[in-house]
This record gives C-alpha cells, sequence and structure tokens, in this order.
C-alpha cells in the first residue's frame, strides 16, 4: 500500500467526544487472563525486543527529560499505521528514543468505527500500567481489515496475557474506567487543536522548532525531524 492516509473529516474529530462518552458502557467483561487465542498472537518477540530497557510513562515511551517530543496520532484500525509501526517508527525508538533525544507519545483516535473504541480502550488499560507501547504494537501485529469485527475480546485479552509484566485482570478491569475514556477523549482534543487530519501523525517538538508528518514516513524523514527539533 502507498502512503495513502486515512482521513479525518471535522465532524469525525468532534464525534470523538460522543464515542468516548460510550466507553463506560461498551465493555461487557473480559475473558480469563492466560485465556482468550493467546496461543495465535503475533508479534510478541519482536515488541518486547524493540521497547524492552525503554522506560514507558502512561501512553509514553522514552525519557521525560528529553529535548525532543514526538506525538503520534493513530487509530487502533488504521492499516497506514500498521505500516508506520513496522517501517517509521522502530527507527525512531531504537535511534534518538533509546539515546534520550526524544520520547514518543502515542495519541489514539477512534475514527474509523465500533473497534477503533474498543481497540483504543484496550491500550489506554495498558497505559495504565505503562504497557501502551508493547501493547499497540502486539495488537498491530495482529490486526485485521477495519470494520470487520477483527477487535474481539478473545484477541484483545490474548495480547495482554503476552505483554511482559501487565496484570491481565487489572488491564481488563482499568478498560472501562472513566480514566481510560479520558485518555482517548484528551486525544481527540489535542488532534483537533494541532489540526491533525490524517492517521498516521507524527508531531514533532523541541528546541529546534516544530514539524509535522504525515503517513508512514519514511524512517530518515522522521529521524531528521527529530534532529532539526532538537
Amino acid at each position: 500500500m502507498s502512503r495513502r492516509a486515512w482521513i479525518i473529516g471535522g465532524a469525525s474529530i468532534a464525534a470523538i467526544a460522543v464515542v468516548v462518552v460510550l466507553i463506560v458502557v461498551s465493555i461487557g467483561g473480559g475473558g480469563d487472563a492466560s485465556s482468550a487465542g493467546s496461543s495465535e498472537i503475533r508479534g510478541v518477540s519482536e515488541a518486547t525486543a524493540l521497547t524492552k530497557g525503554l522506560p514507558q510513562s502512561g501512553y509514553s515511551i522514552g525519557k521525560a527529560s528529553a529535548p525532543v517530543t514526538v506525538h503520534e496520532f493513530i487509530d487502533p484500525q488504521c492499516p497506514i499505521c500498521q505500516k508506520a509501526s513496522v517501517t517509521s517508527v522502530p527507527p525512531l525508538l531504537t535511534g534518538p528514543v533509546r539515546a534520550g533525544t526524544a520520547r514518543v507519545v502515542l495519541e489514539p483516535l477512534t475514527f474509523i468505527g465500533p473497534d477503533s473504541t474498543t481497540a483504543a480502550q484496550a491500550i489506554g488499560a495498558a497505559a495504565a500500567q505503562d504497557r501502551a507501547w508493547t501493547y499497540t504494537e502486539i495488537l498491530y501485529a495482529n490486526q485485521g481489515t477495519e470494520n470487520s469485527g477483527w477487535v474481539t475480546d478473545d484477541v484483545l485479552t490474548g495480547i495482554a496475557g503476552k505483554v511482559p509484566g501487565l496484570d491481565v485482570a487489572r488491564w481488563n478491569t482499568a478498560r472501562s474506567t472513566d480514566a481510560v475514556a479520558s485518555g482517548i477523549f484528551d486525544a481527540g482534543d489535542l488532534a483537533k487543536s494541532q489540526t491533525v487530519n490524517a492517521t498516521p501523525t507524527f508531531v514533532v517538538t523541541g528546541p529546534g522548532g516544530r514539524q509535522v508528518l504525515s503517513g508512514a514516513v519514511e524512517p530518515q524523514a522522521l529521524l531528521d525531524a527529530v534532529k532539526a527539533a532538537t
């Protein structure tokens, strides 16, 4: 697939608030912590290796003291976001993030459909235990066709069971909390304030300035933006 990006209309951004209001009632409960198709989950070793040793705090990965912050706006169902997770993001994490120059903050949006909301809730619940990045990388490795119903409780719980250090029972409870709902609402509000109109979008800010890059950008372009912002 080319550099096609999923476009967010103004009305869709506004609708995020409505979706988030419904989050608290959208979870009917999870399965057993260690079950739910865990043997079929892909990408575990790759995601674990990519994020190992990097400090995670909420939705962010990298040192809090890093001079450059990259906000990555995503929709968990977006196939271009999945592509970026394979091509654009790894050099960013293994380079400036691991070096302490940058940190990256996930900003989950939910405009594609109901599965986006359910998946974003799962990411938010992992963020509550500082495991959002590992969870999201594994989620992308198991992404299905948008709005096909691929975001099942079995899949989400199976992924949770594969994230090192994640308490799955706590994760399952957190999915329906106000805190998770607020985190998703905040991401939508920030997207609107930053005039983000596609996913993925990387907003790079630092002492050297600000750049916005959209789509599954070339890794070097993202690294250059971080360097210029340092």
